[in-house]
């Protein structure tokens, strides 16, 4: 009686259905001593970090996101928070600081403090128009008042 509220229903985020060996990374370029893996699949389970998809070296198939850096195709990538460009979990990975670096900036507008989100397969068509979006405001926020 006292536990159950009435007529409001608990909404549970559901978790995406990830395959395991999309949760592990393998093709980093360098070794990653303090890459928690734990933390690294949990991170992708929970859909806040794009999985460590199979890359292809053309658009064929479906795979329709280039990561800028890599220059492979993906099914989706992680976006920078900042400027809105995307990148795949394993560049994210090698571009992460370490627990003694410093701040990482983004390597695409060099803001600092970087951080990316992942938010799934999106249509090409919303993709452009946010970072449009994402540009413009930039471009009106470094105007000089």
């Amino acid at each position: 009686m006292g536990n159950v509220v009435s007529g409001v229903q608990l909404r549970r985020r559901r978790l995406p259905a990830v395959e395991e060996h999309l949760t592990r990374p393998r093709r980093l370029v360098r070794e990653l001593p303090d890459l928690d893996a734990g933390r690294l699949r949990r991170l992708i389970r929970s859909g806040d970090l794009a999985p460590c998809f199979d890359p292809a070296e053309d658009a064929g198939g479906g795979l329709t996101e280039e990561c800028p850096i890599c220059f492979f195709f993906y099914p989706s990538l992680n976006t920078s928070k900042c400027c809105g460009k995307g990148i795949c979990t394993e560049c994210f990975l090698q571009l992460m600081p370490s627990k003694t670096s410093k701040v990482v900036h983004c390597p695409f507008c060099k803001t600092k403090a970087y951080a990316i989100e992942y938010q799934g397969a999106q249509m090409t068509i919303g993709k452009k128009i946010k970072q449009e979006t994402l540009c413009r405001e930039n471009r009106t926020s470094m105007r000089p008042n």
